[in-house]
């Protein structure tokens, strides 16, 4: 099983197709099949890898701190490590608000995003995510934002609120709750396609 070393930690990632390579990122303490129903199709023309973070899925130790602080560097470090060349990064609900983060601090990193089911408004919890809100209009990166329209965690609000205040983005809402990209699968595959299709060709 593939595993990439950073520092003390491996994280455990897998890949498929050629191409422009994409980077997804899951949500939560969940692992990497809150993207399953993308590989498919992305990968008929792209190099889609996705990743378990620190301390989840068949990523090693388990018993590891999580912040957001950690999980940017580990993800510029997988980017290194893999030698991924500009890729566009997708993120989910917590990989979502890691991708805002990511952008504010590495944007030469990635040549496009796409940001599922999250919020620029911070969170507190076990983890915690600043709010970004006032920050927003730093990140040039072409993104495509997409949100739920039954979403409970964060409703559609929060998705257009990061869309309005980003100065390249645009903006979809489907029918469904939270983590959308699995319970509107064909739409939302068409929506990140056709995205792709101007910012990663």
């Amino acid at each position: 099983m593939p595993y990439l070393r950073i520092n003390d930690i491996e994280l455990y990632y897998e890949e498929a197709g050629n191409g422009v390579p994409i980077l997804l990122a899951h949500g939560g303490f969940s692992d990497i099949s809150e993207w399953e129903h993308q590989v498919s199709p992305l990968a008929t023309n792209y190099r889609v890898i996705r990743y378990d973070r620190r301390g989840c899925g068949r990523s090693t130790p388990k018993d590891v701190e999580n912040q957001p602080d950690l999980w940017i560097e580990d993800q510029r470090a997988l980017i290194e490590g893999l030698k991924l060349d500009r890729p566009v990064i997708g993120g989910v609900s917590y990989g979502g608000m890691l991708l805002l983060e990511f952008l504010l601090k590495y944007p030469s990193y990635c040549r496009a995003a796409v940001i599922v089911s999250a919020t620029a408004r911070g969170v507190t919890g076990r983890v915690v995510f600043p709010d970004r809100r006032s920050e927003l209009n730093h990140i040039a990166t072409p993104t495509l934002v997409v949100q739920g329209s039954q979403d409970t965690h964060f409703s559609v609000d929060h998705g257009k609120e990061i869309a309005d205040s980003l100065p390249n983005a645009r903006f979809a809402v489907l029918d469904g709750g939270h983590t959308i990209n699995n319970q509107c699968v064909t739409e939302f595959n068409r929506t990140m396609l056709d995205f792709l299709l101007d910012v990663a060709e």
